[in-house]
């Protein structure tokens, strides 16, 4: 199942997350479960966050409108928000025999096979998980397995997002190599719902389900 959130704050995405998660364990129902969305300004910090990649206060990221998350992904910091396909795929991995590495995979080759649609060569990298190019990366990836196998979190592909905001942190811990976005890559205009669905489509068939999409109440 798809569901497409739109634009929504990372708590309420969060609920979304363990909603379907909790419903799962509750009646071994509803899952898989896709959620693509587009974020507001956030900077997310996972279980391997150096406080030295974050280079202003919370205090000051409120003020530019950048709410601070502390998070259960695994990674560093990063930043989601406007201009950004934030992909999270809620999956217990044993239902489709997969385990943590081959659920990133899926992530990553869902990033390299859109970029390849637009017409962009890119690429993984051993122990540098993402979506890469020749000019910088282009795509992170970022999850967690909770009991049971069960996914949380996943996937941000930078579409048109404004890049100032990494200059904000160290992203992903790297500072010799730079964020792109895939609007700068290409010639023409970028159809970021194509993009979504493109990259929603690769992941359904990674995980080997029938693609269905659903809007959920958001009430």
């Amino acid at each position: 199942m798809h569901r497409p959130l739109g634009r929504i704050s990372f708590d309420d995405a969060l609920r979304f997350q363990e909603d379907a998660i909790q419903h799962y364990r509750s009646t071994g129902q509803g899952l898989p479960v896709i959620f693509s969305l587009e974020h507001d300004p956030v900077v997310t910090c996972g279980r391997s966050t150096d406080s030295k990649n974050l280079l202003l206060s919370e205090d000051e990221y409120r003020s530019r409108g950048i709410a601070l998350r502390k998070i259960d992904r695994g990674g560093d910091v990063t930043f989601h928000g406007p201009g950004q396909v934030v992909v999270y795929p809620i999956v217990a991995l044993r239902d489709h025999g997969l385990r943590a590495g081959d659920f990133v995979r899926i992530l990553e080759d869902a990033m390299v096979e859109t970029c390849a649609e637009w017409g962009v060569q890119a690429y993984r990298r051993e122990r540098w998980p993402g979506c890469w190019t020749d000019k910088g990366k282009i795509g992170a990836t970022g999850a967690a397995v909770k009991a049971g196998g069960i996914t949380k979190h996943g996937l941000a592909f930078n579409v048109s997002v404004d890049l100032g905001f990494f200059d904000l942190i160290v992203p992903c811990g790297i500072s010799d190599h730079p964020v792109v976005r895939l609007v700068d890559l290409v010639d023409g205009p970028v159809d970021q719902k194509r993009v979504e669905m493109g990259i929603v489509r690769r992941i359904a068939e990674g995980l080997g389900i029938e693609l269905r999409t659903s809007r959920p109440d958001r009430a």
